[in-house]
């Protein structure tokens, strides 16, 4: 069986289109959706509309929770929290209900789905590192999980040593030996690298024991709001849409402009960002945090800057008590940029001391 796996939607109508076309055209028998069918785009009930027909399992996503009243958004950057009163409004009561019922895991040809993760589903946590990626492992015996809600295609693996390994997307067969966590992108809101943009989603072949990723060309326009009252949000989210299709690979890491990391956190609050100078001499940068004894995690980004604020780098890693990792700073780099998240909206890390340093070793 062929199972298109596709996830966070955002109510673009166009990029699902596209999307389920290109699918029908590889064989697929059966899509998937992880999520996030609403939240951000211009369509909401045309999107919902056709995930209901086409799509054989659609899971809650946080976007589809906050819209339908199940979930909350009160920690939603703005641009979210304008886009679930908008869709909530221009959804039917059917449709609310419809997304307020959906499932927050699945299990296809032995293969488990998830939005954020199978830890806790409800709660949508992200996989960012391969911390994440491990209590994952521990939570399922799956030897396939998929998520979404990163919108950032990915592959943890993991082995008989029992260690885990985050590598970018690339095609594979599934091996006895190994387990694996896809993360297939996103179909509407995609931030991608290399300086351009693409609707992604991943192809599972159960028959074959094959995952295979596809990209088709994004098209920008298609997240424009419709009518000149929504021109405001309109401009806003094409900016930001704009700005991901601008990012940059440095360091085998996905690297971000910095006006779309905001969105790319949603729904994280930022907790607290510090920044240093970086003179041409400098090799290695340290966050220098350290956490209460019983705080919650916190996610550190460090975005590396060139001196006209182009992203060159970004390094991300979870911190659950402190870190003075050494970070390489690539080249042409400016400025380090420091940010420490909270692991999970609802937490609320301690942070007692958050001195980022540079160093020439």
């Amino acid at each position: 069986m062929k199972y298109a796996i596709i996830s966070d939607i955002h109510a673009n109508l166009t990029a699902l289109k596209n999307v389920l076309a290109d699918a029908k055209a590889q064989g697929v028998e059966k899509i998937v959706c992880l999520g996030d069918v609403v939240g951000y785009g211009p369509l909401p009930a045309e999107t919902v509309a056709l995930a209901r027909k086409e799509c054989f399992i659609v899971l809650a996503g946080n976007h589809d929770d906050a819209v339908s009243g199940r979930g909350d958004a009160s920690t939603f950057i703005d641009l979210a929290k304008e886009a679930v009163d908008r869709h909530r409004a221009a959804l039917s009561e059917e449709d609310l209900e419809w997304l307020k019922s959906l499932p927050y895991t699945c299990t296809i040809d032995k293969a488990v789905a998830a939005h954020g993760d199978v830890f806790d589903p409800p709660k949508f946590y992200y996989i960012l590192d391969e911390k994440g990626a491990e209590a994952n492992f521990a939570k399922s015996d799956a030897r396939l999980v998929f998520v979404g809600h990163t919108h950032e295609p990915a592959i943890f693996l993991t082995g008989r040593s029992g260690a885990v390994y985050k590598t970018g997307p690339q095609d594979f067969t599934i091996e006895e030996h190994k387990r694996y966590i896809v993360n297939p992108g996103s179909v509407g809101y995609p931030r991608e690298a290399s300086g351009k943009c693409f609707s992604s989603y991943v192809i599972y072949d159960s028959t074959e024991r094959t995952v295979v990723f596809r990209y088709l060309p994004f098209q920008v326009s298609s997240v424009m709001q419709r009518g000149e009252t929504k021109m405001a949000i309109g401009k806003r989210l094409v900016a930001a849409i704009a700005a991901a299709v601008a990012l940059v690979v440095a360091a085998a890491v996905w690297s971000l402009a910095p006006k779309t990391i905001e969105v790319v956190d949603d729904p994280a609050l930022v907790v607290e960002e510090k920044s240093i100078p970086l003179d041409p001499d400098l090799k290695h940068v340290s966050a220098n945090i350290t956490l209460a004894r019983e705080s919650d995690p916190v996610q550190l980004r460090i975005v590396f800057e060139s001196p006209s604020g182009t992203v060159v780098g970004m390094e991300s890693l979870t911190v659950r008590q402190s870190s003075k990792k050494g970070i390489k700073v690539p080249d042409g780099s400016a400025r380090a940029r420091f940010t420490a998240l909270r692991a999970r909206p609802e937490e609320a890390p301690k942070i007692l001391f958050f001195a980022p340093s540079a160093s020439v070793k």
